[in-house]
């Protein structure tokens, strides 16, 4: 029933359609459809993790070397979940790689194919843990910046990083006269997909806000904070992080007021004034 579920959520990206066309240029169609069969069992790794964990998946979309999964859960889960459906698509290329030299060793005189499919299980599980966005490292670069900015500010941050050792990336494969046709292409759709997510991160955002005012996490870690009472709702937001829950204490007209991040979400969501300074939510 999974497997159907899967199959029905797999879009294939246009990128996709180019190569699968190049390579009925080159003659090279065989290892494509090798290289598609690696993908596809490494973004079921992702989609059996997700669905284990309850996730939403919107869609799987499968190019070359890789795949994204959308779901609704864009940084709202727990850390240890998105650890593990992001390392459960490299898991996948372990026990492939298993069956394969272990083909080799009992079968010697295999095909050429398994050498082939070894090469392009080792090139996709190193690929794919490059920290350059949406590639699986990419989303460990995301969760580690979690660990010590506000989810915003981690998010900005894994973008911009992102688009800058993919820049030194390219720039490199170029001067040494590596960057083939598909490296192009390869180069073309990351940075493209890099655009997108910064155009979409104010829209992401409010997503975030908004799971978390529907479902407030219970976070391992309480912090009490001072803040002026003069400051924004809006400041309050930005501030919020993944691994804990501000408690902000500010002293307004010889007043002790606390204020919560779920009184911010709430007037936000309701009133939609991102303006509002907080004392005024007391009043």
């Amino acid at each position: 029933m999974k497997l159907r579920e899967f199959i029905s959520n797999l879009h294939l990206h246009p990128i996709l359609i180019l190569f699968v066309f190049t390579s009925l240029i080159t003659g090279a169609f065989i290892e494509l459809l090798i290289l598609f069969l690696i993908v596809l069992v490494h973004e079921w790794g992702h989609y059996r993790m997700a669905k284990s964990f309850n996730w939403r998946i919107r869609k799987v979309t499968l190019w070359l070397f890789g795949g994204t999964m959308e779901a609704e859960e864009h940084g709202n889960r727990p850390l240890r979940e998105q650890l593990f459906v992001t390392l459960a698509g490299p898991f996948q290329h372990i026990w492939m790689l298993s069956i394969l030299y272990a083909w080799m060793i009992f079968l010697p005189a295999s095909s050429n194919l398994i050498n082939i499919a070894i090469s392009y299980n080792w090139l996709i599980f190193a690929f794919n843990l490059l920290p350059i966005w949406p590639l699986d490292g990419g989303k460990l670069l995301f969760y580690l910046l979690n660990c010590f900015f506000p989810y915003r500010k981690s998010h900005h941050l894994a973008i911009i990083l992102s688009c800058v050792l993919l820049t030194v990336a390219i720039f490199v494969l170029t001067v040494s006269s590596y960057f083939t046709l598909h490296g192009c292409l390869l180069a073309a759709f990351l940075l493209l997909e890099n655009r997108l997510e910064w155009k979409r991160r104010y829209y992401l955002f409010i997503r975030y806000l908004m799971h978390r005012y529907r479902k407030p996490p219970s976070p391992a870690k309480v912090v009490t904070h001072p803040i002026d009472p003069y400051e924004t709702i809006w400041t309050v937001l930005v501030r919020m992080r993944n691994d804990r829950q501000f408690l902000y204490v500010c002293k307004d007209r010889r007043e002790k007021l606390v204020v919560k991040e779920s009184d911010c979400l709430k007037h936000f969501f309701t009133y939609g004034n991102p303006n509002l300074p907080v004392r005024e939510l007391y009043q």
